[in-house]
């Protein structure tokens, strides 16, 4: 079945596709929402059920363990069915697993344990759902287009989690229950369902595979993932950025409270202008793309500027926050844009009867390496201290981009492009 383009894709903007800006504006809608359950869970359990300090540890884990265990499944998932269907499903389980919540509360059975299980799948329907989404986003434009669409894409979740907690914070301040600030998660998944049920373009069904084994499938994406000769570079890349940028997420907020002196509002006026460089990279993806040209942009961005996350651990105490605040910018500027990019790869080279496996494949190494950020930041922090621990995190955060700089993709200016499907 060959894919009609719409009028957008000669002329020049996404803006006037009908369908991409559905997608865009369900898509940010529902990340606003998650955005406000992501602080709404833990203050639901500290201030609700009184939760310690290690059920709220335990809280976050089991919201984090589904990318260990539901990924490789849910890329088979995503490349057996039609996509769409499959996110309208996700976004109608996850809205009524998080609405148990403020009904259990209202009910007077909201127990820790309920807390545990919806974290959990939400966590589980969440991995399923970003599988689909970034495996459908090919259907809505061609691959040429595909910088730009995920740039508006990053750019927006950027925005959502920089405004997301003070939103959640004046929603609880307003309904003065937790749990009650979690029906606005639940109405923006309704916004995103409608967007998705209004989408015309037509999407092809995937082939019939039979009854081949799961191991056998699952195989088929980590093989096509590890034998690309650039894909496994950005693998490796992304792992050892996503370890070392784990450990500085860690370890930020002790710097400044404990090494600096930071008080509490100047923490999250630094913490703010940190979000900010993620919404600032998605923005710039595009233009930045198409001035030095996609495939050199997926490694020079992170070059050039992931440097200035050095600035990080030479932060001193008074105006000396200001050089933590100017790194933490600068990493997540560059982060995003090169997430933006190294996700726009991966989206034009693979075959689209593998891209659910192939991304799956992906996610679960890349954010596997996430854990291990942690825990080596509680070793070597106790060990050398936050600033020095800082100062080798960040330095081999950037210097990860050294897989890309000497890989085949240097010697290109575009990003490889395959056929439209058809």
């Amino acid at each position: 079945m060959t894919i009609n383009r719409p009028a957008s894709e000669q002329d020049g903007t996404l803006l006037k596709n009908r369908d991409f800006m559905l997608f865009w504006t369900g898509q940010s809608i529902s990340d606003l929402g998650a955005a406000v359950t992501t602080l709404a869970v833990p203050l639901t359990a500290i201030t609700m059920l009184r939760a310690s300090t290690f059920e709220v540890g335990v809280l976050t884990a089991f919201s984090t363990a589904a990318w260990l265990v539901m990924t490789l499944p849910a890329g088979m998932i995503v490349d057996r069915v039609v996509k769409r269907p499959l996110m309208i499903g996700c976004g109608v389980a996850r809205g009524v697993v998080v609405a148990s919540v403020p009904v259990a509360a209202a009910l007077g059975g909201l127990t820790i344990i309920h807390l545990y299980a919806v974290a959990f799948l939400v966590g589980s329907i969440n991995v399923v759902f970003e599988i689909a989404c970034q495996s459908y986003l090919p259907v809505l434009m061609s691959r040429r287009r595909l910088i730009e669409g995920n740039g508006k894409i990053a750019t927006t979740n950027a925005v959502a989690v920089a405004g997301g907690p003070s939103l959640a914070g004046g929603l609880m301040t307003v309904l003065h229950s937790a749990a009650r600030v979690m029906v606005v998660d639940c109405l923006s998944y309704v916004i995103g369902i409608v967007t998705l049920l209004l989408i015309r373009s037509p999407e092809p069904r995937p082939a019939d595979r039979g009854d081949r084994s799961m191991r056998r499938e699952a195989a088929e994406g980590i093989t096509f993932v590890l034998r690309h000769p650039v894909l496994r570079r950005v693998v490796a890349c992304s792992s050892i950025s996503n370890l070392c940028d784990a450990m500085v997420t860690t370890l930020v907020v002790v710097f400044l409270l404990g090494d600096l002196g930071t008080d509490p509002a100047t923490l999250g006026l630094v913490l703010g202008l940190g979000s900010a460089g993620g919404i600032v990279g998605g923005v710039l993806a595009t233009s930045f793309a198409r001035w030095v040209g996609g495939a050199r942009a997926l490694w020079a961005g992170k070059l050039y500027l992931g440097g200035f996350a050095l600035l990080i651990p030479i932060g001193g105490p008074g105006w000396g926050v200001l050089a933590v605040a100017a790194g933490l910018f600068a990493s997540r500027l560059s982060t995003v844009a090169y997430n933006v990019l190294q996700i726009a790869f991966r989206q034009s080279i693979c075959p689209p009867e593998l891209l659910g496996r192939m991304n799956a494949s992906i996610r679960w190494m890349i954010r596997g390496a996430m854990p291990i950020g942690g825990l080596l930041a509680g070793i070597l922090g106790a060990w050398l201290g936050a600033r020095a621990t800082l100062a080798v995190a960040v330095s081999c955060s950037w210097l990860a981009v050294l897989w890309l700089v000497f890989s085949p993709l240097r010697r290109q200016r575009e990003m490889p492009v395959t056929p439209d499907w058809s």
